[in-house]
C-alpha cells in the first residue's frame, strides 16, 4: 500500500496537470510528424512493449557482455517484425529508436524521419551512404542484399589517427589495372579503422572510406564496398584483421570495432560510383563537387540535431515530473507540507530553459530536414548550389545542439538530487550514450571553424558585390557593407515589453553575429595564422546558430500554431503556451550571452536589466504548465525506464520496487537475506579467524605497521 508521501506525490502530479492552461495531447503530434504518423508509431510502441525480447526491466543490472548478448536476439526479432508487418523505412527507424538500445544492426531508411525521433545509431549510415553514393546499377545488385540483412553493413571512415577530415585519411585503395581490382591497405597503425559500429563482431561488409590511388596519384578519399567476413561461416576474410575495440562510456550493446586491411583485393566495380567513376582502363572521372564525399557525415549531422531535441525532451520530462513531486525545504504551516522543489526559482532556472532548448532544437531540426531533403532533390539533378549551406548549417547546428544537450541533460540529472546518481533515475544510461555525439561526425569545437570560415567568406564576397544573393540565414551580413552605419546601431527596445517583439529580438541576434563576423575579419588581418582565430570562430559560430534557432523557433510557431483564421479557445491556449516557451528561450539565451550584446554598446545597461527581469518573468509564466509540457512529448513510461519520471508521479514507490530486482538482493542472497560469500570471506573476519591486528602505536594516535 502506498505511503502518505507516495499518495502525496500522486496528488501533486495530478494537481500540476489540473492547472495546465492547455491540452498537452494537442502538441504531441508535432513531435511525431503529424496525427497519422503518430498513430502508426504508437502501434510500433505497443508492438515492442508486448514482446518479451525487448523487455528492459533488468537493463540497468547488466554488464557490457550481457548487454551485447541481449542485443543479438533483439536484432533478429527486429528484422522478423519489420518483414512480417511490412514496416516502412520510417517505421523501421522508429522501431530502433523506441527499443532505446544501440542494437548492432543498420537501419533501412530512405530519408530522415520528419520528427524528433530519427534513427540514432551511427550504424544507420551504411544504407543511406550506399543509396546516395552507389550507382543505379550497383544498387540493383547490392541494395536487396543490404536491405534484407544478407549484407550486414557498417560505415568505416574514422581511423585511429583521423576522423572527419577525409583528406587526411591513411587507408588506401590502389588500383591494380592489370587484374581490374582495388587493393585495400592499412599502411600504418594510425590508419586502422576505429570506432566503427557493428564492425567488432557483427558486420560482414563495410563501406570503407579510403584514398583512391591510380598510377601513384592520390585522388582523395572515396567509398568502397569491402567484404569483411565470410557469408558462409562469418570468419574474417583473408587480409582482414578485426577486433572489438573494448568497453566504452556508453552504447555498451554496440560492438564498435577496430580493423586493419593487408592487401585485401576487391573488384574495381566495388568503388561506389554514383558521383565519381574509374573505367576499366584506369581513367578517373571526378565528381561534380569535391564535397559530395561528405554526404554521409552531413546526413548524420542533420540526424543528430533531431537526436539532441529528443534527448533534451527526455531529460526535461524526467526532471520536471520528479521535481514537481519531490518536496523539500520550506514548510507550509497550513498544510504541513514541504515546498515542491520545482517551485524554487534556482531549480526552474536549471530545468525549464532545457524545455525551451528542446523546442528550439525541434523546430531547427525540421528546418534542417527540409533543407537536406531539398539538397538531395537538387543533387539528383546535378545541382550543387545548396551543398555549402547544408554542410555549414548542419555542422553549426550539430556542434551547438549536441553540446546544449550534453550539458543540459547533466544539469537536469543534478536537479534530481541524490537519486539522480542512481541508474534507476533513467538519466544516466541514455546520457552516457548521448555524450559521444559531441565528438563523432566532427568534433564540436572544430566544426565552429567551418561555420565561421564560411561566414567570413560571405562577408568578403558582400564587400565586393553588395547586391549579391544570400540565403535567408545569412542575409544579415549585408548590413555590414555600410559599417559606419552598422556600428552606430542600437537596440530599439524602449521597455521590457519590446523584447516580446520578434523584430527587436531577431535584429539583436543578427547584429551580434554580424559584429563578430566583422571582428573576425579584422583579427584575420593581424593574425599569424588561422589557428590563432579559434576562439573568435567559436564565438561567431555560436552567435550565428543561436540566431538561426531563435528564428526557426519563431517561424515554427507561426507556421504550425498561428495559422488559423478563426482559432478555437484550445488552439489559442496552445499558441499562448508555446509562445511562453519561446520567450523563455529568447530571454535565457540573451541573458547567458549578455556580455556580447553589451560590449559594443548595442544593449544599454538598463536594457540588460530588462532582459534579466524578462527571464524571471518567463520562468514564472512557464512554471504552471511545466508538467503539461513534459506530457506533450508523448514518452511512455516503458521508454523513459525511470523510477523518478513516471507519469503517475509515484517516484519513491517505483524506486523501491526497482531495488527488488537487484541481483545482490535476489540471486546472490539466500532466503534468510545472507549474501553469497559470507561463510568464506566475511565470517572469518567477524569471528577473528584472520588473526589480530598487530600495529604498534607511534606517538599521539598514529600507528606504524
Amino acid at each position: 500500500m502506498p505511503s502518505p508521501t507516495e499518495n502525496q506525490q500522486h496528488l501533486d502530479i495530478t494537481a500540476e496537470r489540473a492547472k495546465c492552461s492547455f491540452d498537452p495531447s494537442l502538441l504531441t503530434p508535432l513531435f511525431y510528424g503529424g496525427e497519422d504518423t503518430m498513430a502508426q508509431l504508437k502501434k510500433i510502441e505497443a508492438m515492442i512493449d508486448a514482446d518479451p525480447i525487448f523487455d528492459r526491466d533488468d537493463r540497468y543490472f547488466l554488464g557490457r557482455t550481457e548487454r551485447f548478448q541481449r542485443a543479438l536476439p533483439m536484432v533478429k526479432r527486429y528484422v522478423e517484425l519489420r518483414n512480417k508487418h511490412g514496416l516502412t523505412p520510417e517505421e523501421a527507424a522508429y522501431f530502433k529508436v523506441y527499443i532505446d538500445d544501440y542494437i548492432p544492426v543498420p537501419t533501412k531508411t530512405k530519408k530522415l524521419i520528419d520528427s524528433i525521433l530519427p534513427s540514432l545509431s551511427i550504424t544507420a549510415m551504411f544504407l543511406p551512404v550506399l543509396r546516395s553514393q552507389a550507382s543505379d546499377d550497383q544498387l540493383k545488385v547490392w541494395g536487396p542484399q543490404a536491405e534484407n540483412y544478407h549484407y550486414i553493413g557498417c560505415y568505416a571512415q574514422t581511423e585511429l589517427g583521423h576522423g572527419s577530415n577525409l583528406s587526411r585519411l591513411e587507408t588506401t585503395a590502389t588500383l591494380d589495372i592489370e587484374r581490374d581490382q582495388w587493393v585495400i591497405n592499412s599502411p600504418t597503425q594510425s590508419s586502422a579503422k576505429f570506432w566503427i559500429g557493428t564492425l567488432g563482431k557483427i558486420a560482414n561488409h563495410a563501406i570503407v572510406q579510403a584514398k583512391l590511388i591510380i598510377k601513384g596519384k592520390d585522388c582523395g578519399a572515396h567509398p568502397f564496398l569491402v567484404p569483411l567476413r565470410s557469408l558462409h561461416d562469418h570468419t574474417p576474410l583473408p587480409g582482414v584483421v578485426i577486433k572489438d575495440q573494448g568497453p566504452k562510456q556508453g552504447a555498451i550493446s554496440m560492438d564498435n570495432g577496430y580493423a586493419r586491411f593487408n592487401n585485401v583485393r576487391i573488384p574495381r566495380e566495388n568503388m561506389l560510383m554514383r558521383f565519381s567513376q574509374v573505367s576499366r582502363e584506369g581513367v578517373y572521372s571526378k565528381p561534380i563537387h569535391a564535397k559530395l564525399a561528405y554526404g554521409g557525415m552531413t546526413a548524420v549531422r542533420t540526424t543528430l540535431i533531431n537526436h539532441s531535441a529528443l534527448s533534451m525532451a527526455r531529460a526535461v520530462t524526467i526532471a520536471t515530473r520528479y521535481c514537481a513531486v519531490r518536496r523539500q525545504g520550506n514548510v507550509n504551516l497550513a498544510t504541513d507540507l514541504e515546498t515542491q522543489v520545482l517551485d524554487y526559482p534556482s531549480v526552474q532556472y536549471r530545468i525549464l530553459p532545457l524545455l525551451s532548448h528542446a523546442f528550439a532544437t525541434i523546430f531547427s531540426g525540421y528546418w534542417m530536414n527540409d533543407m537536406y531533403a531539398q539538397y538531395n532533390a537538387d543533387i539528383s539533378k546535378g545541382d550543387t548550389s545548396l551543398l555549402k549551406d547544408v554542410h555549414v548549417y548542419s555542422s553549426g547546428l550539430k556542434s551547438y545542439c549536441t553540446k546544449l544537450g550534453a550539458d543540459g541533460i547533466e544539469e537536469a540529472r543534478r536537479c534530481l538530487g541524490g537519486h539522480g546518481y542512481s541508474l534507476f533515475s533513467g538519466m544516466t544510461d541514455f546520457h552516457r550514450q548521448f555524450l559521444a555525439t559531441v565528438t563523432y561526425e566532427g568534433e564540436n569545437a572544430l566544426l565552429t571553424q567551418q561555420v565561421s570560415r564560411y561566414l567570413l567568406k560571405l562577408y568578403k564576397d558582400v564587400l565586393r558585390t553588395p547586391n549579391m544573393h544570400l540565403s535567408p540565414p545569412s542575409k544579415y551580413i549585408l548590413s555590414l557593407f555600410h559599417h559606419n552605419l552598422f556600428a552606430n546601431q542600437r537596440c530599439e527596445a524602449h521597455s521590457i515589453k519590446d523584447f516580446y517583439q520578434s523584430e527587436v529580438v531577431l535584429h539583436a541576434f543578427q547584429h551580434r553575429a554580424a559584429r563578430l563576423i566583422y571582428e573576425l575579419a579584422e583579427a584575420e588581418k593581424v593574425s599569424s595564422g588561422w589557428s590563432d582565430l579559434n576562439l573568435e570562430c567559436m564565438r561567431l559560430s555560436k552567435a550565428h546558430v543561436q540566431y538561426i534557432m531563435i528564428e526557426n523557433f519563431y517561424n515554427g510557431i507561426e507556421k504550425r500554431f498561428n495559422n488559423h483564421a478563426n482559432p478555437t479557445v484550445e488552439q489559442q491556449n496552445v499558441l499562448a503556451a508555446v509562445r511562453s516557451v519561446y520567450h523563455l528561450h529568447v530571454f535565457y539565451t540573451m541573458e547567458t550571452e549578455l556580455g556580447e550584446f553589451l560590449e559594443d554598446g548595442y544593449l544599454s545597461p538598463v536594457q540588460a536589466q530588462w532582459v534579466r527581469q524578462g527571464l524571471k518573468d518567463a520562468l514564472k509564466a512557464v512554471r504552471p504548465n511545466a508538467v503539461g509540457f513534459s506530457d506533450c512529448f508523448g514518452f511512455t513510461d516503458t521508454f523513459l525506464n525511470s523510477a523518478l519520471g513516471s507519469y503517475d508521479g509515484r517516484a519513491y514507490e517505483r524506486l523501491a520496487a526497482m531495488t527488488e530486482r537487484e541481483p545482490l538482493n535476489k540471486d546472490l542472497t539466500d532466503k534468510n537475506g545472507v549474501i553469497w560469500g559470507y561463510e568464506e570471506y566475511l565470517k572469518p573476519l567477524v569471528y577473528g579467524q584472520v588473526g589480530p591486528y598487530m600495529g604498534k602505536v607511534n606517538g599521539a594516535g598514529s600507528s606504524k605497521l
